[in-house]
């Protein structure tokens, strides 16, 4: 195919990038890239009441920040420019026009009124309702006597009766829609304001536009965009529908799921490579059944034709697993402490205040030490954003014990708990070195002089450097944190028993 793709995404700026969305954007963007084709971005912001200019910097933002390029768009500009619908309303008028002149739309005058007797007349009579037709033989008299009065109208297709639009949908085969079904359709509101399914014929046409990858909810749309594509003599591009995204009780995902937009994923700590991969295989697997793949290996291996007709599942736990993998195997070490520190300055708002405690003191440590840090859990968090809760115990000294640290303290007394502390302190002391591999060692030594279980005295002693019952290996921290913060911890766990 070459450069004859030229795919586009056109997001309505109207909220955060959603999922569904983001993935509609990904196959164009893999699509195009694997043909060596355009990708092109436009905004349709023709609802005026809810397009904010806030929303498409998020939305380009979000897309950059997933690592989908374009060739051209409202911020890089490009021949085929404006890419603002609200920037285009000229070029629209002048198909408009045309349509009238040549007789496939017409001005249409009926009331509101008129227009909802007519839909009550359907209901009762139990057929879908479609549009009379009232105003399609107006007289040019009666249409410029109408307009003299001021009468407020809109513009009408005029659908050719009895017409059956097929067309080979690149995902779901062989569609076919009866234009019965739906009859003459507004493409001018009476405000003056042109039509979605109008405009995004004009503007896929002049953009070169070669395939449509979108949403299976757009499909009902495509017969009516077919035909305005002939009655204007643009050649019709390849229609391509993905199927919808359901949530895990297989309603369709909203925010009953949980977290749907892209924005909110890149606050709870995920990576962009992590979603990017993810996102690409709802509804698509590459044919050797490969799941952790790099944006170049998603491009080489992306064919259209193994999109599923079937919708698709978004399974947190997956993605969950899969930024996990990315965490723990497939950034290298310098890379993920980047990202960490990045994600602490950035968002640390969005973590629990413990939390935001922690990554402050994370982000006043020198860069090797959290490294050090990073490279000694990173097999035990999953994102970015648990990251300050796995660490803490390296960089917080002044702790409180956990509700769990003080039931175990009671379990094996204070005064036992204290003459465990003691004695591996004495030893800690009379050692010139201490690291993680002695650790164990001279714990064992202390079990073995106060005759007590090697458990109960590994226990207390991650109570008394952590003050917590599970976590890091104490080896891990030891190492990391040196001799002279052990003697502290431990002293200071000391004066809490007085």
């Amino acid at each position: 195919m070459g450069k004859e793709v030229r795919t586009r995404f056109a997001p309505s700026p109207t909220g955060w990038l959603h999922l569904g969305n983001a993935r509609t954007a990904i196959f164009n963007y893999l699509f195009a890239r694997h043909h060596g084709g355009d990708l092109i971005l436009r905004i349709e912001d023709t609802d005026r009441e809810r397009s904010k200019r806030e929303y498409e910097e998020a939305i380009i933002e979000d897309l950059k920040w997933l690592g989908i390029e374009w060739d051209e768009g409202p911020d890089i500009g490009g021949e085929h420019a404006p890419y603002r619908q609200s920037e285009r309303f000229d070029i629209y008028k002048k198909y408009v026009d045309e349509l009238l002149e040549k007789g496939y739309a017409y001005r249409c005058f009926c009331t509101p009124e008129e227009l909802e007797a007519e839909r009550e007349k359907a209901k009762k009579e139990g057929r879908p309702y479609r549009y009379s037709g009232k105003c399609r033989n107006l007289t040019p008299e009666q249409v410029e006597e109408y307009i003299k009065q001021g009468k407020p109208y809109v513009v009408r297709f005029r659908v050719p009766d009895g017409r059956e639009i097929v067309f080979n949908d690149l995902i779901k085969g062989e569609v076919k829609f009866n234009v019965n079904d739906f009859g003459d359709f507004v493409i001018v509101r009476s405000d003056g304001s042109p039509v979605y399914n109008f405009v995004v014929v004009v503007d896929d046409a002049l953009m070169e536009i070669t395939h449509v990858i979108r949403g299976e909810d757009h499909l009902s749309n495509t017969p009516k965009q077919i035909l305005i594509y002939e009655a204007l003599g643009f050649p019709i591009p390849k229609f391509a529908h993905l199927p919808i995204i359901l949530g895990e009780d297989r309603s369709k995902l909203s925010k009953r799921h949980g977290a749907v937009s892209v924005r909110q994923y890149r606050f709870d700590g995920y990576l962009p490579e992590a979603l990017l991969n993810f996102l690409s295989l709802l509804g698509w697997y590459p044919k050797d059944g490969k799941e952790i793949l790099s944006k170049e290996e998603l491009i080489e291996r992306f064919d259209i034709s193994d999109i599923h007709n079937a919708p698709a599942v978004f399974n947190k736990e997956k993605l969950y697993w899969m930024n996990g993998v990315y965490i723990r195997e497939v950034l290298d070490l310098d890379d993920l402490t980047r990202r960490v520190l990045d994600y602490l300055k950035q968002y640390r708002e969005y973590l629990d205040k413990k939390d935001q405690k922690v990554a402050e003191i994370i982000l006043s440590k020198p860069y090797e030490f959290v490294r050090d840090v990073v490279s000694k859990v990173r097999d035990s968090f999953f994102t970015l954003k648990e990251f300050p809760k796995r660490a803490k115990p390296f960089f917080v000294e002044e702790f409180e014990l956990t509700p769990d640290a003080e039931k175990h303290i009671q379990k094996v007394t204070p005064e036992v708990a204290k003459q465990i502390v003691s004695l591996y302190l004495e030893k800690v002391k009379s050692m010139e070195t201490f690291g993680g591999e002695d650790f164990k060692k001279v714990a064992k030594e202390v079990a073995k002089e106060l005759k007590l279980k090697p458990g109960m005295v590994f226990k207390t002693l991650r109570v008394a450097l952590t003050g917590e019952t599970q976590g890091v290996s104490l080896d891990l921290l030891v190492d990391a944190i040196g001799k002279e913060a052990v003697e502290r911890r431990l002293e200071r766990f000391l004066s809490l028993l007085k």
